[in-house]
């Protein structure tokens, strides 16, 4: 009996972080939808923006990035840019300054060595001189109309930071986390936002301790602590396209739950209800994935020695996910292997999430990958 129910407690754990949290806030969003009011302003009422890129390394990305925001559906001369180099050394800095030599809207500043995104971003801050910020990434491509996407949810007082919709080519997990955040937005608030793609007033940017590895969650949930909504701007669309290496996917998926553990200790408040307006959502949607990993060990052994056939069953499903997933890796690829793969990389990545961040082995710096590259 005792595994009977260790079996179904595993379960219930799995399918509400996985299935029942997505089928929740879609439900949610249909039933008792908090659209955001909006307002698309004429040119001559739009506030400043002032674009923020972090760049380590990226001469290869860094000149196309530059000529999609020359090319914005935004008054030229209400937008302003700065890119921060993380000490680069590939001739980012280079190609900047010719840029900035022939628009007086770019500026180019500097970190004396590699420290990280967060390092970047607060250099960034005596330099804002606009109502709104947009801190984005070099990599992904952005929509012409991305920054009068982002602006126009502002209007409204409840909204505190808005995300852009970040498309993840060739990746079925990412086409469901957008969903659920997605979701998230239309019922009331996400959690966090598009690292690649988002704005907020400029007086609400935090200094973001110089280790924070997501800033991405920190900062929104730093505002969201206020009271503010963190909504999604759907048309405000970036593109990417997946990792192809299983390895580079785990090593990124480690060190995003890692960071999750970190902000758990350095966002005052977040794990409180009475303080974080969006506990419950921040408990369900992102520290359950950090116990979904245990729930499935325990479903593995507990299916193994529960004594009914119906659990033998369950365990040799579990096992035949698991030869799908070699197979794919050895040569068979599949649709099936390729979800499979993901999921195990993910729980996988968790796993040892915990570990790596109390053991010092997750780092603020980052790397280009470039099996992401198109």
């Amino acid at each position: 009996m005792i595994w009977e129910a260790l079996f179904w407690a595993g379960l219930a754990v799995v399918v509400t972080s996985y299935a029942g949290y997505a089928v929740w806030a879609a439900a949610l969003a249909r039933v008792r939808p908090r659209p955001c009011r909006a307002e698309y302003l004429p040119d001559d009422r739009l506030p400043r923006v002032t674009c923020v890129l972090a760049a380590a390394d990226e001469a290869a990305m860094i000149g196309r990035k530059l000529d999609a925001l020359a090319g914005q559906d935004y008054p030229a001369d209400r937008i302003s840019i700065v890119v921060v180099s993380d000490a680069s050394t590939d001739g980012t800095d280079t190609i900047v300054a010719a840029r900035a030599a022939g628009d007086p809207r770019i500026r180019l500043l500097r970190t004396p060595a590699r420290r990280g995104k967060p390092s970047a971003l607060n250099l960034a801050r005596p330099a804002l001189d606009g109502d709104v910020v947009v801190f984005m990434d070099v990599r992904q491509a952005i929509g012409p109309a991305a920054l009068r996407e982002l602006v126009a949810p502002l209007a409204d007082p409840a909204v505190g930071v808005v995300s852009g919709d970040l498309r993840v080519r060739g990746d079925a997990y990412w086409t469901y986390e957008a969903f659920v955040r997605c979701c998230e937005s239309r019922s009331g608030s996400m959690v966090q936002v598009t690292g690649s793609l988002y704005a907020l007033r400029a007086r609400d940017v935090p200094v973001v301790p110089a280790d924070t590895i997501l800033d991405d969650v920190f900062v929104p949930l730093s505002v969201a602590l206020t009271g503010r909504r963190i909504v999604m701007a759907e048309r405000a669309q970036s593109l990417d396209v997946a990792t192809r290496s299983l390895g580079h996917e785990f090593q990124r998926k480690v060190r995003m739950l890692a960071g999750l553990v970190q902000i758990c200790h350095s966002v005052p408040g977040c794990l409180s209800p009475r303080r974080n307006p969006v506990w419950s959502r921040f408990v369900v949607h992102k520290l359950s994935r950090l116990a979904c990993p245990h729930a499935l060990l325990v479903m593995l052994l507990a299916s193994w020695l529960a004594p009914r056939w119906p659990y033998r069953l369950a365990f040799a499903a579990a096992l035949s996910l698991a030869l799908v997933a070699l197979a794919g890796r050895l040569g068979r690829p599949s649709r099936l292997a390729s979800i499979t793969q993901s999921l195990l990389a993910l729980n996988l990545a968790a796993l040892w999430a915990v570990p790596s961040y109390y053991l010092g082995r997750s780092r603020v710096t980052w790397a280009r990958v470039e099996t992401d590259r198109a």
